[in-house]
């Protein structure tokens, strides 16, 4: 149970791994998973653990939290050590003062013979190997933490000698895919976590560099790219890492608000007044916004600008006003596909059309968002074969579809105005009608409606109906109660 089930986008169906869902099914059937899978799946899902914060707790039992987590799922011992390891080295760059493991006495150091090339330290000491010094030696630190709590593993020395060899690889001239391709695919655990530690680096100045090589091989890219983004962005911190990347992040603000709330823990404690409420709700109540607090509910933006949908209006996702065969018209239709590239009317293509009223979804490609959303307006008849209704079928489909892919911002057309005659005054008060209404419908699930307008009387017919909507809402309101209140009392002079 947690406050992240009231967050909608969750509970859109993505890519779980196999072992994950076939583990899930026989816990649930039994209480416990059954298999051997080393597979990378358990690493992936536990570098929050490397973020919790217990100031009296040894970090060998962090780390061994980290791995029965991904144990649950994962039952071969390098899946779960490789999860324990990942959860060290995301600990230790994240809080460096807790206290390291004791240094070996002389004579234990024999226990594990020196290797060329990886003593703790030995990395460049200046401005731009510091970083670089730092990751090693929290590494190497990791390498022989884990080996001392899984020595009796018969596989401890086959996650420690993959993980030597990214040492040493990511300190020769050779290219990153020549590199990475000695140390595996990343399918399984303990390759992953290599390929990332390789990155991580080679590139330990320059996030985007580390991440990019990390998904550029023939291997499971995502999910070395996934981890070597947790160890740069524990190394680095959230500023080195470039807004691009951060822009159209899908759960931005879920994700920030778990790492904060990871990081800093619960500061209410029996020995203090100190009361904090969204703590409370959040982690007693298990709720994630507070429905009868009016100044912390969701406030979703609506705007309607003049200007051309092709460029960046800062949204996750544009829609475009298609015909039923989605391979490109004229107008909007037409514009969009130009702007995108070929590589849309290809994916356009395998839709094998849209009826009218209802929605798709295909990337973007060279445009300025994530997602393009396509919609085929009616036709408009003389308003008596149901095109009212199908126009706010669009808006609908359009806003389900969006949310069920965790987009909370999105920009429309002007839909069914231009070629297809719709009368732009109705046209206006449906779409924000039915906009206004699905938001209303689904608090917390949206930040930002646009409707980017060409030309200058479709815009000023959709900022005037907006301005109706903003009146009417205030006129409505239980503030404008209280006004009239204070009015009619005497309250306001």
């Amino acid at each position: 149970i947690s406050w992240l089930c009231d967050v909608p986008e969750l509970y859109s169906r993505r890519a779980p791994g196999n072992t994950c869902l076939s583990a899930l099914h026989e816990i649930r059937k039994s209480g416990e998973a059954h298999n051997d899978s080393k597979g990378c799946g358990g690493v992936m899902r536990v570098a929050p653990m490397g973020l919790v914060n217990y100031p009296y707790t040894p970090i060998e039992e962090i780390d061994k939290e980290g791995g029965e987590i991904a144990a649950l799922t994962h039952k071969h011992s390098l899946g779960y050590m490789s999860a324990a390891m990942l959860t060290h080295i995301i600990s230790r760059l994240v809080y460096p003062e807790k206290d390291g493991p004791e240094e070996a006495e002389p004579g234990e150091e024999a226990e594990r013979p020196a290797e060329p090339g990886l003593g703790v330290g030995t990395a460049g000491t200046g401005p731009a190997d510091e970083a670089s010094s730092t990751l090693r030696q929290v590494v190497l630190e990791a390498r022989d933490t884990i080996a001392s709590i899984y020595a009796d593993d018969a596989h401890i020395k086959e996650l420690t000698d993959r993980i030597d060899l990214a040492v040493r690889l990511s300190e020769n001239d050779r290219p990153d895919l020549e590199n990475i391709h000695r140390l595996g695919e990343g399918w399984v655990a303990d390759e992953a976590l290599a390929i990332a530690v390789y990155c991580a680096l080679r590139h330990a100045n320059d996030f985007s560099a580390g991440v990019i090589a990390a998904v550029n091989h023939k291997g499971d890219s995502d999910s070395t790219g996934a981890i070597v983004g947790n160890i740069l962005g524990a190394l680095l911190g959230y500023e080195a890492i470039e807004e691009r990347w951060k822009q159209h992040l899908e759960l931005a603000d879920v994700i920030l608000e778990m790492a904060d709330d990871l990081c800093h823990g619960c500061q209410m404690s029996e020995y203090s007044h100190y009361y904090d409420p969204d703590w409370a709700r959040k982690y007693m109540d298990m709720r994630w916004r507070d429905e009868d607090a009016a100044p912390g509910a969701p406030v979703v933006k609506y705007e309607a600008v003049r200007g051309d949908i092709t460029k960046d209006h800062g949204v996750a996702a544009i829609v475009n006003a298609a015909n039923t065969s989605l391979l490109g018209g004229g107008g909007v239709d037409g514009a969009i596909h130009r702007a995108a590239g070929p590589e849309l009317l290809a994916e356009c293509r395998g839709l094998r059309g849209c009826r009218t009223g209802e929605a798709k979804i295909t990337g973007a490609y060279r445009l300025p968002c994530r997602y393009v959303i396509h919609t085929p307006g009616p036709v408009w008849r003389g308003g008596s074969a149901g095109e009212a209704d199908l126009l706010a079928s669009c808006y609908r489909s359009c806003m389900q579809l969006a949310m069920e892919h965790g987009i909370r911002s999105i920009a429309f057309p002007s839909i069914s105005t231009g070629t297809y005659r719709y009368p732009l005054t109705e046209a206006a008060g449906i779409a924000v009608r039915t906009v206004k209404k699905f938001t209303a419908e689904h608090p917390g699930s949206f930040d930002t409606v646009k409707w980017v307008l060409f030309d200058d009387t479709t815009f000023r017919a959709y900022a005037e109906e907006l301005k109706r909507w903003e009146a009417s809402e205030l006129v409505n309101s239980p503030a404008f109660d209280v006004i009239n209140r204070m009015l009619r009392d005497g309250g306001i002079g």
